[in-house]
């Protein structure tokens, strides 16, 4: 009998009626049984379908990635892999130390962003550029009628490390203190500093060709009067038409001679927040290149200008600002975060400001739509930002 996939945390599929799940192929392998299952659903159209990885016995997930990594990496410790609590789209594997194995679930053909991303990374840290993101391992890959499918990644676990999100929100500012020396300032600095630098490595991999960015301002508007919430309505429509008037996003992807941008489309995170970092000794390490999970794999890899990023780790302090209940804390930080990139990539902080501000208008929208949609409770941060100047 296959698998209810459904009820997973995983699944991404919740709330669309389901018509079959089939099991498309399977791996024996390490004791147990790999498995491809395609999904069916009833308002599916032109025979379109979700493919989910599932394991039959995880208990036997270090047997797993032992028979199918052992030539490349030491048995003896994929054996002791053990899971990590903190599911969401993916599952996570690791031996603390050793390594880090990420599962992917919902499966799509075609080269995988992280896998490609995190090997590129690993080939420039070797040839003498900042280390900014764990060491590459391998991909876990299934490849049959000419499709490959990326199930999974290994990588280096770093051991005692600090989430970032976790840092920013729950050092308590009377520990943070040091003579003039602003703790915040300072990490915010310094991720500054590797947010440019990782942008700088990553400029000569190549990818799926720009395109303007979309702003979803029509969808919010629906969503706020299906919530009762028409006075904001307004507001959104005003800087709607703003936004269209100057078309500010779709010239930032222009890359030719009458372009005066200073960040060019390139590769780039993608989906880049405080909750993608660890922070160690002082440095921060950038975490799962793989993008938006509901995004196409064309989308993910697609050049982008880099303000994307920057502009989602803006939005991000402000996140953690409101949590702390700071006001000062998002100006600190974003600040610092500014200069410590103007410092690395010699770009002024005014014209990162500029270049970020149509990309941050553009994050706060997406935000609104998200929260209003799957968290309604915070949606009161992002609509502080769509009242204010933003």
């Amino acid at each position: 009998m296959i698998e209810d996939i459904s009820v997973k945390r995983w699944f991404m599929g919740k709330g669309r009626p389901i018509h079959s799940i089939e099991e498309l192929d399977s791996i024996p392998l390490g004791g147990t049984k790999v498995s491809i299952l395609q999904v069916r659903f009833e308002s599916d159209k032109n025979d379109e379908c979700d493919y989910y990885c599932v394991i039959e016995d995880e208990s036997k997930i270090g047997a797993v990635l032992a028979e199918y990594f052992g030539p490349k990496f030491p048995k003896e410790k994929l054996l002791h892999a053990q899971p990590l609590n903190a599911e969401q789209s993916n599952s996570a594997f690791y031996s603390k130390g050793e390594f880090f194995f990420k599962l992917y679930r919902r499966l799509q053909v075609g080269e995988h962003p992280e896998a490609e991303i995190m090997k590129h990374l690993s080939q420039k840290a070797a040839q003498g550029l900042p280390k900014i993101a764990p060491d590459f391992y391998g991909d876990f890959s299934f490849t049959k009628d000419g499709e490959t499918r990326t199930l999974g990644i290994l990588e280096e676990h770093i051991p005692d490390a600090q989430n970032a999100w976790d840092l920013m929100v729950r050092t308590p500012n009377e520990k943070t203190q040091s003579g003039s020396q602003n703790f915040f300032a300072d990490a915010a600095f310094e991720l500054g500093r590797t947010t440019a630098q990782m942008h700088k490595a990553l400029k000569d991999l190549e990818g799926t060709p720009a395109q303007a960015e979309e702003v979803p301002f029509d969808k919010l508007i629906g969503l706020l009067k299906v919530n009762g919430k028409d006075d904001l309505v307004p507001i959104i429509q005003e800087k709607q038409f703003l936004f269209q008037r100057k078309k500010e996003i779709p010239e930032r992807v222009r890359d030719d001679k009458h372009d005066t941008s200073a960040l060019k489309p390139q590769r780039i995170h993608g989906d880049y927040h405080l909750g993608q970092l660890l922070y160690k000794d002082g440095k921060f390490i950038v975490l799962d290149f793989e993008g938006e999970p509901t995004r196409t794999l064309e989308y993910r890899r697609r050049l982008r200008s880099p303000a994307a990023d920057i502009a989602g780790m803006l939005r991000s302090f402000a996140y953690a600002s409101a949590v702390r209940g700071d006001k000062e804390f998002e100006q600190v930080t974003a600040e610092a975060f500014l200069q410590g990139y103007s410092r690395e990539s010699g770009i002024s902080v005014q014209q990162l400001k500029e270049e970020a501000s149509p990309y941050v208008l553009g994050k706060a929208i997406y935000e609104a739509c998200y929260e209003l949609e799957f968290r309604p409770d915070w949606f009161w941060i992002p609509e502080a930002a769509l009242k204010s100047g933003l």
